[in-house]
């Protein structure tokens, strides 16, 4: 019988995962991993799997200078242009989250999303600049404010803008976990505490091809003087096969 992703252990070899564990946690035993620090961002497209898309940018995505760690920035301008910036694996959907997939990241919105800016961070599939469009998805969101959202789509249940009761600063990093191990009921995580538990996130009627979904993080916004900028720490995502 196949281990559930909860059994894997940690790189201590007796540690797993439970909402009261540590805040980070490896599972380098899962069956199928993968993992980006940002040391280096030489993969974007054809070096790897990550690809951008870059719509109306003053900065690129790209390196933080000297970011301890290795961090990777997401940003636009007060420009009043309708800006994106969306880091992702080139609609290549690889995570089959049938497979009891989970995806965590470490992450800081380093300036707090303004007027229309949103931030999004989690699995998804095919990219639209409508994130609303996009007819798979499980992501935390930021919309115009440090008030962390769960969201998740699976063609028929759309839970959409519910509160996980955590507010972020600018200066904080959190580490943020999405669990599915159970298709009809995904569970959100910000620093190893459950989020938005008052939510059943039903994707159980996700089937077939809709069931591969890809990393997907995004900072948008209208035709506006909108602020955002996310920074990324590390992206893990294991499952089994």
């Amino acid at each position: 019988m196949a281990r559930t992703i909860a059994e894997y252990i940690g790189p201590t070899g007796n540690q797993t995962f439970t909402e009261k564990s540590s805040r980070e946690t490896v599972h380098a035993m899962a069956p199928l991993f993968f993992y980006d620090d940002f040391f280096s961002f030489h993969e974007v497209g054809s070096l790897g799997p990550w690809d951008v898309v870059e719509v109306n940018l003053n900065t690129a995505i790209g390196l933080v200078a000297d970011g301890a760690g290795g961090q990777l920035s997401l940003a636009f301008d007060a420009d009043s242009n309708a800006e994106d910036a969306v880091l992702f694996f080139s609609d290549q959907r690889v995570i089959d989250v049938s497979k009891q997939a989970v995806i965590e990241f470490r992450a800081r919105v380093s300036v707090l999303p303004t007027l229309t800016s949103q931030i999004v961070m989690g699995l998804a599939g095919d990219h639209d600049l409508d994130k609303d469009a996009l007819l798979e998805s499980a992501w935390f969101k930021f919309d115009g404010d440090g008030a962390a959202l769960a969201e998740s789509d699976d063609t028929t249940n759309n839970n959409d803008d519910k509160a996980t009761g955590v507010t972020v600063l600018a200066t904080e990093w959190h580490i943020y976990r999405i669990d599915f191990t159970n298709l009809a009921d995904v569970k959100f995580f910000i620093d190893g505490a459950g989020v938005a538990t008052g939510t059943t996130f039903d994707m159980s009627n996700l089937a077939g091809a809709e069931l591969i979904l890809q990393p997907y993080f995004s900072v948008d916004k209208g035709a506006d003087a909108g602020l955002g900028t996310l920074l990324l720490d590390f992206v893990k995502v294991w499952s089994n096969r």
